[in-house]
This record gives C-alpha cells, structure tokens and sequence, in this order.
C-alpha cells in the first residue's frame, strides 16, 4: 500500500465491526513486534518516546526529535503507523500544520493531538482551528490523514456532570473541525464509558489505564471503536526490566532469561 491506501485503510478500521486494538510502539523493534503478532496498525506513544531519550513526557522532545521517532517506526514496519504530536508543537494553527506536514513526510499516516493546556484545556475554538490547520496538512499532502484528538477532562481528574457535558459539547466540535475519532484518556469506568459511546456522535477511542481496563470484548460491547495502549506498554517492559535486574543483584542468578526472546529471533526481525 501507498501512504494514500494506508491512511484510507486505517480510516476504515475506525468503522469495522471489530474494536481497533491499537498498541503504542516507541523504536523500531517495538514496531517490528507488535507488527509480528498481527496488529493492523500501530501508533507512537509520546510518553514512552520520550522516556527513550531520557525526558520527561510533555514536549520534553524538540518537533523534529519527535518526527525522527516517527520516521524510524514507520520505515519499520509496513502497517499504517499514527503518530503523538502531543499539543502540536506549536503555539499557532499554522505550527501545528507544519508539525502534521513533518509527521506525514516522516511516514505517518495519523496524528494524536490533545487539548491539555497549563493544567487545563484549550478553547473549544482554539482547539477546533488546530485540528482544521491538521487536516488541511493532510490535504495538501495528499494523504487524508486520520485525526484522533483528545479530550482531557477525566484524564485531568475531572468529574461530574458538567464536565460530562463539556466533554460532549468538545467531541461534536472536534468533529465538527474534521476530526475522525476522539480520544477520551481517564474515562475507566464501565458506565461512564457506556455513555460516552452512545452520546458521542462519532468513533470513540479509550486508553488502557491499568490491570482493571475492561476488557476488549467488553468495551467493543459497550461501543467503543479504538483502545490504544499509550506507555502501558512500555511500562510493563521496564517491569521486567526491574525485576531482572533485582534478580541479578539480589539473587545472583539469571531465571529472568526464562521465556526470553532469542538472539536469533529478534534479530530476525531486521
């Protein structure tokens, strides 16, 4: 597939039938792997980019080390690849336009965007011009980038109905402005999560918070179009990590190679 046909493709798995299980690489063999076990498309996580390069998440990265990152997944892998812009990298429309034009000349095919902002969120308004300035980037490219823009109320530690009701008023704008599917981070509990997928007018896509995240099935019951698994992923490889070099230090021994990948195995990736 071209970069087109990817874009096209990974549109279309936002309205399958099946729940889109969207893992977060953050380097090229992470890419490769979860390639390998069969998922149709894959997305970086800026949490876990970042920490690679030894910063902190939260545009701790400059634009390009973050397109850098995105140019080294998607020259892994041939599946469509979405990318973390985080905020934009940019204060103005036209920033985030050229930060999706770099995405998309790096490979990706899709962009998360979100509207954290200084401890709350952006402007209705604000957030609706960046997300139409990314959506004319693809378009002059020609790529009919999938745009997934995020509403950070619950993942800020927000409750009641009046953020509710924000949260619904900010997903029709973002639709509005020509987003393809909203990403509502911190929304975990199973009735909160019914509600959103049946008053949302559009794809919903949720993260995976923790061990208790409901499960694929349950959530593609509930409506949901797209989970992503953010740093989980990442975070449970530093787990091992941890543990491995506890067993080294503390026990002397090396039973954490137990069920490890082979040599040849991971380098038969490249």
């Amino acid at each position: 597939m071209d970069q087109k046909q990817k874009a096209e493709a990974f549109r279309a798995m936002h309205h399958a039938p099946e729940l889109l299980v969207l893992p977060n690489a953050w380097d090229a063999v992470s890419a490769k792997v979860l390639q390998q076990a069969g998922f149709p498309a894959i997305a970086t996580a800026s949490a876990s980019v970042s920490w690679t390069r030894g910063v902190r998440d939260g545009e701790g990265l400059t634009r390009q080390e973050m397109v850098d990152a995105v140019l080294l997944i998607a020259d892994a892998v041939d599946v469509p690849v979405s990318a973390d812009i985080e905020k934009g990298f940019g204060d103005t429309p036209g920033e985030v336009f050229e930060t999706v034009a770099k995405v998309i000349a790096a490979g990706a095919v899709g962009i998360n965007i979100e509207d954290s902002l200084d401890g709350g969120q952006r402007a209705i308004a604000a957030m609706q011009a960046r997300i139409a300035a990314a959506k004319s980037a693809g378009e002059s490219a020609t790529v009919p980038v999938v745009i997934n823009a995020r509403v950070d109320a619950y993942l800020q530690g927000k409750s009641g109905e009046a953020v509710y009701a924000d949260t619904l008023a900010r997903a029709a704008a973002w639709f509005e402005a020509g987003a393809d599917c909203v990403f509502v981070p911190g929304a975990k509990d199973r009735d909160l999560i019914a509600r959103l997928s049946a008053d949302i007018d559009g794809p919903l896509n949720v993260i995976v918070m923790d061990e208790t995240t409901l499960s694929v099935a349950e959530l593609q019951s509930l409506g949901v179009a797209r989970i992503s698994t953010g740093p989980r992923l990442m975070q449970a490889v530093i787990g091992s990590l941890q543990q491995a070099a506890r067993s080294i230090r503390e026990d002397g021994d090396f039973r954490f190679l137990k069920g490890a990948a082979s040599f040849g195995e991971i380098n038969g990736l490249f």
